[in-house]
């Protein structure tokens, strides 16, 4: 298939801890969770304002667990596997596009991501609103104070009523990351959660990454079945 590439100016993400057995609760058979130590997995919060796309400008909010990456589809290791639980966007289109090009599944309501950088440039607050009036979460992060080129590479395992799938995936910008748990992180009650039960997370980052003048580039689904011969 044809590479889509999502061009953004701002993308930030934390990685949090989220207990195993919450984590398992989320996955289907054949998905498994990285854990950094027994009983402990990893969550990610990601938001990305994309300036140049198939279907526009529109922001973009992301929830994933992070799990085991498959062997033997992809030329090189991928830099981590994602489950997202749940994403949300600021305009139909881009959602219709995601559903229908990527199987992701989505929150069918327009949000609304509220980008702002202290003074000094050192750090940057996402707060993610719904109709422009109604709070999801806010989450503040840092950067190092270097700022690299990078690419990393990525497999998406999401599914839907068609089928299971494993999006191939990789994103290149300038990146600062970091694990001085500085990051702040506050969720509000909101339907989006409805079904998500993060409550056991915790909300001081691990590692907290942005990244500027990115792209981020789908270019492969892969079809898979539940219990696929590879694993």
């Amino acid at each position: 298939m044809q590479v889509v590439r999502y061009h953004f100016s701002t993308g930030i993400n934390c990685v949090f801890e989220i207990p195993t057995g919450v984590a398992l609760k989320f996955l289907p058979a054949g998905v498994q969770p990285v854990e950094i130590v027994h009983g402990t997995s990893l969550i990610g919060i990601t938001m990305f304002d994309f300036n140049e796309s198939p279907v526009g400008p529109y922001q973009e909010l992301v929830i994933s667990l992070y799990v085991s990456p498959r062997m033997g589809i992809m030329e090189q290791h991928p830099h981590a596997g994602v489950f997202p639980l749940v994403v949300a966007s600021t305009h139909q289109l881009a959602r219709d596009h995601a559903i229908d090009l990527w199987h992701l599944p989505h929150f069918n309501e327009d949000i609304y991501i509220e980008f702002s950088e202290s003074a000094d440039g050192r750090q940057i607050t996402g707060k993610v609103l719904c109709h422009l009036d109604q709070p999801i979460l806010e989450m503040t992060i840092s950067q190092s104070g270097k700022w690299n080129p990078a690419y990393q590479a990525y497999q998406s395992f999401q599914r839907d009523e068609t089928g299971a799938y494993i999006g191939i995936m990789d994103m290149k910008g300038q990146l600062s990351e970091h694990e001085e748990n500085t990051g702040t992180l506050k969720m509000y009650q909101h339907r989006l959660f409805d079904g998500l039960n993060l409550s056991a997370m915790d909300t001081m980052p691990l590692r907290e990454m942005w990244m500027k003048d990115g792209v981020e580039s789908y270019h492969e689904l892969v079809a898979i079945s539940a219990k696929p011969a590879y694993v």
